[in-house]
């Protein structure tokens, strides 16, 4: 197995662990752990050549950006809220990121869409969690940053792409969250179900 095959399975488990594990109680969590998790496999299977659609894969990982780290911002900024607490709520803010980004992503070609909505994610969770002490949410929302960084900065260093600072770093950010999560437990009181 490749590093890109690898580093794509590491993020796939780390996603999976974090959004059915620490972040099953907070549904905007969970569902954004649960979109990197299903890009990261589709990642996963076409580096290993299993089975390679590397459009479906850059479709899904931008819905990864566009959706699933405004949700685990939205987890973050506002944990007692019922976009982060409420299923029905969490899953709306997701609908709608995901048709915002096929009509100005895809259909009007701004490429930079998914970007900004990944960096302004990260950079919203940090600048929340510093005032809050938060020190693992910041952790997750630096190494998320950095991770953003490196991939548009196209930095390469000996076997390893662009895509494994990605994945690495997404993967040590989910891990962070999933610390945060553990030890926060941001709770409201609202049903989830809803």
């Amino acid at each position: 197995m490749n590093w890109q095959a690898g580093l794509d399975a590491l993020l796939m488990l780390v996603a999976l662990w974090t959004g059915l594990g620490p972040a099953r109680d907070m549904p905007a969590a969970r569902l954004g752990c649960l979109v990197l998790a299903a890009a990261a496999l589709l990642g996963t299977l076409r580096f290993s050549g299993v089975l390679p659609l590397p459009q479906l894969h850059m479709f899904v990982s931008a819905l990864g950006a566009c959706v699933a780290m405004p949700l685990l911002a939205a987890a973050v900024v506002w944990p007692q809220r019922p976009v982060a607490q409420v299923t029905r709520f969490a899953w709306v803010l997701g609908v709608i990121l995901a048709v915002l980004y096929v009509l100005v992503g895809v259909v009007a070609g701004i490429k930079l869409w998914a970007a900004v909505w990944a960096v302004v994610s990260a950079l919203a969770i940090i600048g929340v969690s510093v005032p809050r002490r938060q020190w693992l949410a910041v952790a997750a929302g630096s190494s998320m940053l950095a991770a953003f960084v490196l991939f548009a900065s196209q930095v390469s260093w000996a076997d390893w792409r662009p895509g494994e600072f990605l994945h690495l770093g997404l993967a040590i950010s989910l891990w962070f969250f999933a610390r945060w999560l553990s030890t926060s437990k941001p709770r409201s009181g609202l049903p989830t179900a809803a």
